[in-house]
């Protein structure tokens, strides 16, 4: 059996001793003994200046013990009295010598928090502290309902000129060292301005401050608390009676609630709190104009600061409303902030300065997922492994990587001049983006301004085009495929990491046009869909090259290359020669092999789409295509 201290406020700060019957024990904050006397000592450890330094005699008798005051030194008041361990306003005196029962306890002190324990098993701690918790809950489920009011703050009357000097103060000293320098992130942040308000109310005996984000369930209101705080009391929860008070959904950010122990349920005005009042005030943490905006953690929650306050003088409680609520809007500008700062630091990776600007005034909500009407680039640096690969030294390696970051640096310059979106990055290439997020432009722009970013991509990187003898041509240092219509975009990822990322087949299809691009020795190729939407817009040259099944797809596309000239590392062909490469096309989807190869001779030598085709067109000739051939050629390049 086991005699227990513990600190009602902290139940992790507890001290224990083993009663032996006829073997009392001196329980205080620094029990003594003489070196004769057969007594224990049982030593109370925290701060708890009701407890005084020999203050209680324990003597055990079987299943109870005996309490009792020692009486007081000289000079010294008597020790507090023994209470019931119940909520403070409605503890009893207890008469002396005390007979506590197994399983029972007491307080010492009207006002106190050290409890004293008698107990078969220390496991039956945890339940006896939840049972007084949950006397204290109790306490607080008895308020009423209160109405929301909004209080003009300037009509506080009562403020001392000790109060405004404390909080000017406190304001100019304090503030700028133990809340706004050097916070890491929000709930560092959080926790220093509970601290910081805890210690800001005077004539007091105690202030509990926490942040909590606040969620509509069907319960009523979810909480959660954001911040740590060393010197909370452990005892300390906010009355889920009392938040569900609150109504989220129309809650402004000038709106507060206060409620009275005392008095019960009752709005704030100066006149209404007494000499000795314990009060509850829950306020949005927003800024102080009207139309300022309840501040939302990262999961989109409201925040409020819930501040309960013991024993506070109606000078001090008035004087602490408006300046919890100054706090609050200074904690409230600072995350926003820096909430602000962060999202522009992660926007900047994707979205150029001037979208970014667009985006900075508009609701967020615009960057979630969603169908979006889109084209999409696939941009690859050509031969970039194959580089490192040959690469003979780490210095070479390095080198090449500066080289290529350069180069990836100007596609997305030019994705970004074109008001398009770099979604993503590969370790030689860019998805570009255009049509999303929403501003108002139609399908066929968008479409063309990613075509017009190939070409700027293309001319912007020409001195980087290398003559390949194996080719006996021009190749362009990268390759871009592009292909429009209807794809999942949005944010993904936690709050802290997001990045934009795109799903569908639209999508997957632009990715094989890059990769398919290699294959027939042209820098752009386009999809059927976002050809027939630029086709009207400006005098670009365009060639149909085949229809093709990309690797994984079930279903074939036509697609068409982007005519580009020949110093760029494009095709150069002219627009004669596209036409008679189309009409080669028409015979080879009609099965005349000898007809479509006899025409493709006809074209220039050093066409790479030519000498494509032809190379399909003498392999269908030797082993022919099944019956019902929809004139496809499949790709295996992924």
């Amino acid at each position: 059996m086991y005699l227990v201290a513990v600190n009602l406020e902290n139940p992790r700060e507890m001290t224990v001793a083993q009663a032996v019957n006829g073997r009392p024990i001196r329980v205080g904050r620094k029990p003594e003994s003489l070196p004769e006397e057969n007594v224990d000592l049982l030593r109370i450890t925290w701060n708890d200046r009701l407890v005084s330094r020999n203050h209680l005699k324990v003597l055990r008798d079987g299943q109870s013990l005996s309490l009792e005051r020692l009486p007081a030194l000289t000079g010294r008041s008597t020790p507090n009295g023994l209470y019931t361990n119940c909520a403070p306003q409605d503890r009893k005196l207890l008469e002396e010598p005390y007979q506590l029962g197994l399983g029972d306890s007491v307080v010492i002190g009207a006002k106190g928090s050290t409890a004293i324990y008698w107990l078969q098993s220390l496991k039956d701690l945890d339940q006896a502290i939840e049972e007084y918790r949950d006397q204290l809950e109790k306490e607080k489920e008895q308020f009423e309902d209160s109405t929301v009011q909004i209080q003009d703050y300037d009509e506080v009357e009562l403020l001392d000129e000790y109060s405004l000097r404390l909080q000017l103060k406190l304001l100019q000293q304090e503030l700028p060292e133990q809340v706004l320098a050097g916070w890491s992130d929000d709930e560092d942040l959080y926790s220093r301005a509970s601290v910081f308000l805890e210690n800001a109310l005077p004539g007091q005996k105690g202030v509990s401050a926490i942040f909590i984000a606040l969620e509509q369930t069907e319960d009523g209101v979810g909480f959660e608390v954001l911040n740590r705080d060393p010197l909370a009391r452990a005892d300390f929860r906010p009355s889920r009676t009392l938040l569900r008070k609150i109504n989220i959904a129309s809650n402004s950010a000038t709106d507060l609630h206060i409620w009275q122990s005392k008095d019960n349920s009752q709005v704030f005005t100066a006149d209404s709190l007494g000499d000795e009042v314990d009060w509850v005030i829950i306020l949005p943490v927003a800024g102080l104009n009207e139309s300022a905006r309840i501040y939302k953690d990262q999961a989109r929650r409201p925040v409020y600061l819930y501040v309960e306050t013991r024993l506070a003088s109606e000078t001090a409680a008035a004087a602490f409303v408006p300046f919890l609520r100054l706090i609050g809007s200074l904690v409230a500008s600072l995350l926003s902030a820096r909430a602000d700062q962060k999202l522009q630091d992660q926007m900047s990776a994707y979205f150029s300065p001037g979208l970014r600007k667009v985006l900075r005034v508009q609701d967020q909500s615009v960057l979630e997922p969603a169908m979006v009407d889109c084209t999409v680039m696939f941009a690859d640096r050509r031969g970039h492994s194959r580089m490192l690969e040959l690469a003979k030294s780490d210095e070479e390696i390095l080198d090449r990587l500066e080289e290529n970051q350069r180069v990836v640096g100007m596609i997305t310059e030019e994705i970004f001049n074109s008001r398009g979106v770099v979604t993503d990055f590969a370790g030689d290439g860019a998805l570009g983006l255009w049509g999303w997020p929403n501003i108002g432009a139609s399908d066929e722009i968008h479409a063309v301004a990613a075509v017009e970013a190939a070409e700027k991509i293309i001319q912007q990187l020409s001195d980087r085009v290398i003559y390949e003898e194996e080719q006996d041509r021009k190749m362009a240092a990268v390759r871009i495929g592009l292909s429009s219509g209807r794809i999942a975009v949005g944010k993904t990822g936690p709050a802290q990491q997001w990045h934009i990322s795109v799903f569908g087949s639209v999508a997957n299809l632009g990715a094989r046009l890059e990769r398919i691009a290699k294959e027939f020795r042209i820098p752009v190729l386009l999809s059927d869909e976002t050809y027939q939407r630029v086709l009207n817009h400006g005098k670009r040259q365009f060639r149909r090259l085949c229809l093709i099944r990309p690797a994984g797809f079930e279903e074939s596309y036509p697609i068409y290359e982007l005519v580009l000239p020949k110093k760029l590392g494009g095709s150069g062909i002219s627009k004669a020669d596209a036409k008679r490469y189309d009409s080669a096309l028409d015979l080879f989807l009609d099965e005349k092999w000898d007809d479509a190869i006899d025409t493709l001779d006809s074209l220039p030598d050093d066409d790479p789409a030519t000498a494509w085709l032809k190379s399909r067109a003498i392999s269908f000739r030797h082993t022919p295509p099944p019956p019902g051939w929809d004139g496809s050629i499949q790709s295996l390049t992924k």
